[in-house]
């Protein structure tokens, strides 16, 4: 019989109470801090507060952290493992990929909080200036997180459901401050990715932790947020994580658009990606009757979407306002329903040739927040330039559809953009220019003198954050790594432009060491796990079962599963 967990400790007590006083606190101000109570003054002032204060002093971290991360560092916030490390050669790019790979790890364990005041397990910030649990930030860098330790990775997204109010998942808490809104509903994709990866046991325990919260959120979505076709509209520009994007607003935000009434291309699609999840996840903990329910809803609405979205002129999904008729702007949420698994065969294939072609997504940095051909279009953070977290979900879109070569030349061009910055300019950023491997002619909602004080006037650096997910793609689509609980395989598509790239790859959350290099014909290259190794060849995108080849098979047996 299983014995009863030991009463808390009175230090433990003494803080389980500090966090709930503070909530009550957060939620106290929330109210005072309504327009029709103190009005704009008062929430100005918390701003500065809270993003000029704190932001510039946190901005500003005393001593930056090696590249490569010595034991003693990692185990001050409870780090076990060193993280994934890659050696490069043989490629004119070979060292800012080895560089930019590593700098991505060291920024996410900067940004990586320990349990505190705010949450009882850790938590992630975007970056120096963000200093608060944010919703669809946490889903990404969960997803980084689950290469190198799927515990930190799950603590994450639990400090979101955590700190969530009521049944309502929070767009942003910080200690003394927490939003009215929520925010791309991801959670539940990033949480069911995980527990995939994971030994059933462990999987059904994150499902069971969390499932009732999230299945909560998602009916207050219902209540709060689904218009009567069916569909999805943000509650206010800052809520979809694309604030000043063209359809939505100027550049400087002095016109906001009322969105509460627009059918939203990327909301909706988002709640299918969360429908599925949460499908998933009930089937880890047995409960297969709401996992068939969950399925025939994200079914239910991919068709809403297709029918009342889709335009035939353009060969875009665009937002609908209240009276039916398009917002017609081509932005990266025209694309997302393809991540959502949205289209037929035929408009799937309009919208690849879209994201290819130069004149719309597939610039040198591919993937911008708006078509390189709008009208509209201006390299000012949501106007323009490229983000990673969008891109990525772009990505995983076109490898649903089986669109492999696209998805694999996308994610060369993003993650080695990333990592070229890096190397001319010793920085990770939030956001990035299409056109040039800099960051020179970008800007941060241009004419907001508000934003300038506050975050400055272009993309914040030490952004890991969501553009760790460049790693993500090394891995995941260039690479072709998959993993689950007692397998690992391998499906290189390394395209043309990285010929002749020589890779040595370290994963100590697998005991992995994997080295390939690319060629004409495919990859050649060897395994190593618990003191045993073997060789291997193959050629673009044939799956091979690393774990049969060290049993010493000669053939993969394990397809390449396609990624949502």
């Amino acid at each position: 019989m299983a014995q009863p967990e030991p009463p808390p400790a009175p230090d433990d007590r003494a803080i389980r109470r500090l966090r709930q006083r503070l909530a009550r606190l957060r939620h106290a101000a929330a109210r005072i801090r309504r327009p029709q109570v103190v009005g704009r003054w008062y929430r100005g002032l918390s701003y500065v507060w809270h993003l000029l204060v704190w932001s510039r002093i946190a901005a500003g971290r005393a001593g930056a952290l090696p590249i490569e991360l010595p034991p003693a560092i990692l185990q001050g916030k409870g780090i076990k493992l060193a993280p994934p490390h890659l050696d490069a050669d043989g490629h004119p790019d070979a060292r800012a990929v080895a560089e930019g790979f590593a700098e991505v790890y060291a920024l996410l364990f900067a940004n990586l909080q320990r349990a505190d005041l705010l949450s009882s397990s850790r938590h992630a910030i975007p970056g120096p200036a963000f200093r608060g649990v944010y919703l669809w930030d946490s889903a990404f860098i969960a997803q980084v997180w689950s290469w190198w330790d799927p515990t930190v990775a799950a603590e994450v997204l639990n400090a979101v459901v955590e700190l969530r109010n009521g049944d309502r998942l929070q767009h942003v808490v910080t200690e003394f401050h927490e939003s009215p809104y929520t925010q791309p509903p991801l959670v539940a994709w990033s949480m069911a990715r995980l527990a995939a990866r994971l030994p059933a046991a462990a999987a059904a325990q994150l499902a069971g932790q969390h499932y009732d919260a999230l299945c909560a959120y998602h009916e207050w979505l219902n209540r709060h947020r689904r218009l009567d076709n069916g569909l999805y509209a943000w509650a206010h520009p800052y809520e979809s994580g694309v604030e000043n994007a063209p359809r939505f607003s100027n550049t400087d935000e002095s016109a906001l658009r009322n969105t509460a009434n627009i059918a939203a291309a990327d909301f909706s699609s988002y709640v299918v990606l969360q429908l599925e999840a949460l499908a998933a996840l009930a089937a880890h903990i047995g409960r297969h009757d709401d996992a068939a329910r969950h399925g025939a809803a994200a079914a239910q609405l991919r068709r809403r979407i297709d029918t009342l979205l889709w335009d035939e002129r353009d060969g875009l999904y665009y937002d609908r306002d209240a009276a039916g008729s398009p917002v017609r702007v081509a932005t990266i949420a025209s694309l997302l329903p393809l991540w959502a698994g949205v289209p037929d065969a035929a408009r799937a294939a309009r919208l690849v040739a879209r994201i290819m072609s130069t004149d719309g997504f597939g610039t040198t940095m591919p993937l911008p927040s708006v078509a390189r051909d709008e009208p509209h279009f201006e390299r000012d953070m949501w106007r323009g330039p490229v983000w990673l977290n969008t891109a990525y979900g772009v990505i995983l879109g076109l490898r649903r559809y089986g669109r492999e070569r696209e998805a694999a030349e996308l994610a060369w061009r993003l993650c080695c953009g990333v990592y070229r910055v890096f190397a001319a300019e010793r920085r990770i950023y939030e956001f990035y220019d299409p056109d040039h491997h800099h960051t020179r002619h970008l800007h941060r909602k241009r004419g907001n003198r508000w934003k300038a004080l506050t975050l400055g006037t272009g993309p914040q650096k030490d952004f890991v954050g969501w553009t760790g997910l460049a790693n993500n793609l090394l891995l995941e689509v260039l690479l072709g790594l998959e993993t689950s609980a007692d397998r690992l395989s391998l499906c290189p598509r390394l395209p043309p432009a990285v010929q002749g790239l020589r890779l040595t790859l370290r994963l100590p959350e697998r005991d992995l060491r994997l080295t390939l290099e690319s060629t004409a014909d495919g990859v050649t290259g060897s395994v190593g796990r618990a003191g045993r190794s073997a060789a291997f060849s193959t050629g673009y995108g044939r799956p091979l079962d690393l774990t049969a080849v060290l049993d010493g098979a000669t053939e993969g047996t394990v397809p390449c599963a396609s990624a949502t």
